[in-house]
């Protein structure tokens, strides 16, 4: 995760001499820098929260909105019709996400639990970190509840990623889920519902497919695929 954001750190700091400063909403900090053809970027807002968006290339879409307080998000496509959807609705929460090739796709959103009863902390203080080189990948990822961290690294095509992390109602989350996929074609696709639970994927190869599903307490799962059109399901309660 580290070397993740720093990379996004550089390239985000070189893409800043050539910075125009855009009018975002409600005491929020955007900066956003479009080099190519028909990109497209939208920021939304609320109390000292931060965006920095880098779009290069042709028809790139981003966009982010953030409701709540100090929230950090930051943005990088270089290549041809990547589009990213960031929400942040919680506080405090944490994007860093880099597209890099062609026809990329990345919807991240991060919230409060909605659980009847929730009442444990309500900060959020989410972390999201993704990688995409290559073509058509895919990537769904949604945070619910507090201190849930998830990264995926997706290099070549047509990959596909899902996390969802949810607290449980007396707990504050902390849950934690790693995608990596390196080949062409891979699924992999991890639920979380509870707290302090691990979820790790590693698939590198073509035609995979991985699931964990996992509910309760201190669940720890590693799934690792090499080769080709290998299958994994895992159920943790």
């Amino acid at each position: 995760m580290k070397r993740l954001a720093a990379i996004l750190i550089v390239a985000l700091t070189a893409a800043s001499l050539l910075t125009v400063t855009v009018p975002v909403f409600a005491e929020g900090i955007g900066t956003i820098t479009q080099m190519g053809i028909d990109n497209y970027a939208y920021v939304y807002q609320e109390l000292l929260s931060e965006v920095v968006i880098m779009q290069r290339g042709n028809e790139n879409s981003a966009s982010i909105e953030q409701q709540g307080a100090e929230h950090l998000a930051g943005a990088a496509q270089v290549g041809d019709q990547n589009e990213l959807r960031i929400q942040q609705f919680g506080q405090k929460d944490l994007i860093f996400a880099i597209q890099m090739g062609m026809g990329n796709d990345a919807s991240i959103t991060q919230m409060h639990s909605t659980a009847v009863g929730s009442t444990n902390r309500n900060i959020s203080d989410n972390d999201a970190f993704l990688y995409q080189s290559g073509l058509y990948n895919i990537v769904n990822l949604m945070q619910i509840g507090d201190d849930n961290t998830a990264s995926v690294y997706q290099i070549d095509d047509h990959n596909e990623a899902f996390i969802v992390q949810e607290q449980a109602i007396a707990e504050t989350g902390a849950n934690a889920a790693f995608v990596v996929q390196i080949g062409i074609g891979n699924w992999a696709a991890s639920q979380q519902l509870g707290a302090h639970q691990v979820s790790r994927s590693l698939q590198m190869g073509d035609s995979n497919s991985s699931l964990i599903n996992q509910e309760g307490i201190d669940n720890d799962a590693f799934v690792s695929q090499t080769g080709n059109q290998n299958s994994a399901i895992v159920n943790q309660s």
